[in-house]
Parts: structure tokens; C-alpha cells; sequence
């Protein structure tokens, strides 16, 4: 299979988990790169409302699951998120209480 192929596919089903948790598709943005998925903009859901940080922990791990993915890269405008040693952590930036 195509490095081509298998990153569409990726790409196809990041949006389909996406779309299912609510995520705002007008304010986030993602690329496959390898066996590494990048997210940047601002993770909000759609129409209007908010993450709480146990959903956004649950679209990880379900992102996590996908086949070829070994990695996801996270630079928001209102979440902080980083994998380090196998650990996750997830907080909302300071000031944006209110967004996303």
C-alpha cells in the first residue's frame, strides 16, 4: 500500500472520530505525517459549547487506536496537551476558561 494511501485513509478516519465527538471542523486543523498525527487551532465543540478534559483524554485514546499511529502532536489555542514518558497530560490554557 501507498505512503499515500495509508495517509488519506488516516486522514479520513481522524475526521470521521472527530465529527463524532462534536469537534468544531472550522477551527481545527490536522496532518498525517508518518505514523504522527499534528493538530493545531483550537479544539471547540460545534456548534457552541465545551470540552471537559476526561472527553478530550477519551478522543485520544480513541485516535491513539489507529492503526499505523504512534504519535499525535498537539499545538491548540485552548487546550494544552502533551504525551511525555508515556504519560498524558491535558489542561486548558490559562484564559480560556470559557472557549473550547
Amino acid at each position: 500500500m501507498s505512503d499515500d494511501f495509508l495517509r488519506y485513509e488516516v486522514n479520513t478516519k481522524v475526521r470521521q472520530i472527530l465529527v463524532s465527538y462534536g469537534v468544531d471542523m472550522e477551527k481545527i486543523r490536522y496532518t498525517c505525517s508518518k505514523k504522527r498525527i499534528y493538530f493545531y487551532g483550537s479544539l471547540s465543540k460545534s456548534p457552541q459549547g465545551a470540552f471537559n478534559a476526561a472527553t478530550v483524554r477519551s478522543l485520544i485514546a480513541e485516535l491513539m487506536r489507529l492503526p499505523n499511529i504512534s504519535d499525535l502532536q498537539f499545538d491548540l489555542e485552548n487546550w494544552l496537551i502533551s504525551a511525555e514518558a508515556g504519560e498524558l497530560n491535558i489542561g486548558r490554557r490559562p484564559g480560556m476558561q470559557s472557549m473550547g
